[in-house]
C-alpha cells in the first residue's frame, strides 16, 4: 500500500521522514500521520505523545513503495507484509549482505586452483537459492553477478593454464636481463616486463609462484646497481644530509625576531651551503628551492618587519611632537585651572599611548615633553604657594580678630555678677577658641603641604 492513500493521510498534517539507503539501492521511508489534538483538529504528529497518530513503514525501489508494518491512528495493533515483521529492514540489510558475501566468496573461488572448488560453488548456490528475494536492485546486481560467475567457471581452468604459459615466458625474459649493467635500460625493461607479467589475468597458485621468482630476479637486479653506485650514493647522500640539516636551520632562524642577529646566521647558512657539495642534479635543484625560498621569505619579512617599524615610529614621533607643541601652548597660557591641570595629565597618558619612537628619538623627544610639562607644573607650583601663603595669612589675621575677642570676653565675664551673661560668654569663649584651633590646625596642614611641594 502506498502510503499517499492511507485513509486520514494529509501532507500538511503529516511527518515524512525518507533517507537514502545505500545497501539496497532506494528509499526507507516512515510516515507519521492523523495526529489530533484535545479538541479533534488535526494536527503534527509528535513522538512520545498521546496525540493518536498512526505510522507507516516501509521502503522505495524504483518509485513505487513497499509497506513493511502499518499502524493506524488510534490503533495498537500493527499490521506486517512480511514474516519478519518490524525486523523487516534489518533482515533484508542482512540478507544483502549475505548474498554480498556469497558473490565474493564465488569470486574467490573463481580465482582458485583448488580441486574441489566446482564443488565449493554448488554449496554457495544452495545456500543463495534458500535466501530470500526481497527485489531490491542491490540483490539483482548480485543476482547478476552470481549468474555471470558461474558461467566463468566453465572456461576457468583454460584460462588459467593459457595464463600460466604467457607468465611464463615473461619470466624467461626477465632471467636473460641478469648480467646485464646497462643499468637505465635494464630498469625499464624490467619495468615494462613487470605490467605485461601483472597485466596477465590470474594464473592459480604456480602463478603466483611465477610472479614471485620475477620479484626475485628484480630484487637481485637492483641490489647490484646498488653495490655499484655505494660509493657515488654515499658521497650524495652525505651532502643530501647536510643541506636538509641547514634546510632546518633555516627554518629556525626564520622564527627569530633579533633581525641582526638572523641575518648574520642566514649569511653563515649560505657559505655552509656552498661548502656541502653535490647531492646530485635533481635533489640539489629540490633542496635548493627548498633552502633558498626559507631565505627569500626571511628577506621579505625583515624587509616588512623594518617597513613597519618605521611606519609605527614615523606615527608615534607625529603623536608625541603634537603632544610637545600641546604641552608648551599650555605652559604659556599660564592657566592653572582645574580644566588646563587635568589635560596637563591627560597628556601623559596619550604619551605612553603614543609607544616607542625609535632609539635616535625616543628620548629626545621625551626631554623636550618633561621640559615643556616642567614649566607648567613648576609655574604652577609656585602659584599655589603664593596662594596657600596667601590663604594662611589670612587664617592668622582671623585668628588674632578671635584672640582679641576671646580677651575682650574675658573682660566682660569679670564685669558681670548675672549668671546667665557669665554661662553664655563662655559658651561664646569656647567657641571661638574652638574655632582658632581649627584654623591653626588648618595652618599647619598648609605649611606641611608647602613644605613637602
Amino acid at each position: 500500500m502506498d502510503y499517499t492513500q492511507l485513509e486520514g493521510f494529509d501532507e500538511k498534517y503529516a511527518k515524512v521522514r525518507i533517507r537514502e539507503h545505500k545497501k539496497f539501492g532506494g528509499k526507507v521511508i516512515e510516515v507519521l500521520y492523523g495526529a489530533k489534538d484535545a479538541e479533534g483538529n488535526p494536527v503534527l504528529p509528535q513522538e512520545g505523545t498521546n496525540d493518536g497518530h498512526g505510522r507507516w513503514f516501509g521502503i522505495e525501489v524504483d518509485g513505487e513503495k513497499k509497506m513493511f508494518s502499518l499502524q493506524k491512528p488510534n490503533e495498537t495493533e500493527v499490521t506486517y507484509t512480511t514474516d519478519s515483521k518490524e525486523n523487516a529492514l534489518e533482515d533484508m540489510e542482512r540478507t544483502i549482505d549475505e548474498k554480498q558475501a556469497l558473490c565474493r566468496e564465488a569470486t574467490s573461488l573463481l580465482e582458485s586452483t583448488s580441486k574441489d572448488a566446482e564443488e565449493s560453488y554448488q554449496a554457495l548456490v544452495e545456500t543463495w537459492n534458500a535466501l530470500k528475494d526481497w527485489a531490491t536492485p542491490k540483490e539483482q546486481e548480485f543476482s547478476r553477478r552470481f549468474a555471470e560467475i558461474k558461467e566463468e567457471f566453465a572456461h576457468r581452468n583454460e584460462q588459467v593454464e593459457e595464463n600460466l604459459k604467457e607468465k611464463l615466458a615473461v619470466l624467461e625474459q626477465a632471467k636473460a636481463l641478469g648480467d646485464s649493467t646497462n643499468w637505465k635500460v635494464t630498469q625499464a625493461k624490467f619495468d615494462e616486463l613487470r605490467k605485461e607479467l601483472f597485466d596477465i589475468g590470474h594464473a592459480g597458485e604456480k602463478g603466483k609462484e611465477v610472479e614471485k621468482e620475477f620479484k626475485q630476479l628484480v630484487n637481485e637486479f637492483n641490489d647490484k646497481r646498488k653495490n655499484y653506485f655505494a660509493q657515488l650514493d654515499e658521497t650524495r647522500a652525505s651532502a643530501k644530509e647536510k643541506k636538509e640539516e641547514l634546510i632546518e636551520k633555516a627554518k629556525e632562524v626564520m622564527a627569530l625576531t633579533n633581525f641582526k642577529s638572523a641575518s648574520d646566521k642566514m649569511v653563515n647558512l649560505m657559505n655552509d651551503w656552498k661548502a656541502a657539495g653535490s647531492a646530485g642534479h635533481a635533489v640539489d635543484q629540490e633542496l635548493w628551492d627548498a633552502f633558498n625560498g626559507i631565505r627569500n621569505d626571511f628577506y621579505e619579512k625583515r624587509k616588512n618587519y623594518f617597513e613597519e617599524r618605521k611606519e609605527t615610529f614615523d606615527k608615534s614621533i607625529e603623536a608625541k611632537t603634537a603632544l610637545i607643541e600641546e604641552a608648551k601652548k599650555i605652559s604659556e597660557e599660564k592657566d592653572y585651572s582645574k580644566e588646563k591641570t587635568e589635560r596637563m595629565k591627560q597628556l601623559d597618558q596619550e604619551w605612553r599611548k603614543a609607544g616607542y619612537s625609535g632609539k635616535d628619538k625616543n628620548d629626545k623627544l621625551w626631554e623636550e615633553f618633561t621640559a615643556a610639562k616642567e614649566v607648567f607644573w613648576n609655574a604652577k607650583h609656585e602659584e599655589s604657594l603664593k596662594r596657600f601663603a596667601e590663604i594662611i595669612e589670612r587664617k592668622k589675621e582671623n585668628i588674632k580678630k578671635l584672640r582679641e575677642d576671646i580677651e575682650d570676653l574675658g573682660i566682660k565675664e569679670y564685669e558681670t555678677d548675672v549668671y546667665d551673661e557669665i554661662r553664655g560668654i563662655q559658651r561664646r569663649i569656647e567657641e571661638k577658641k574652638e574655632i582658632v584651633a581649627s584654623l591653626e590646625k588648618d595652618i599647619q596642614e598648609l605649611e606641611e603641604k608647602m613644605n613637602r611641594d
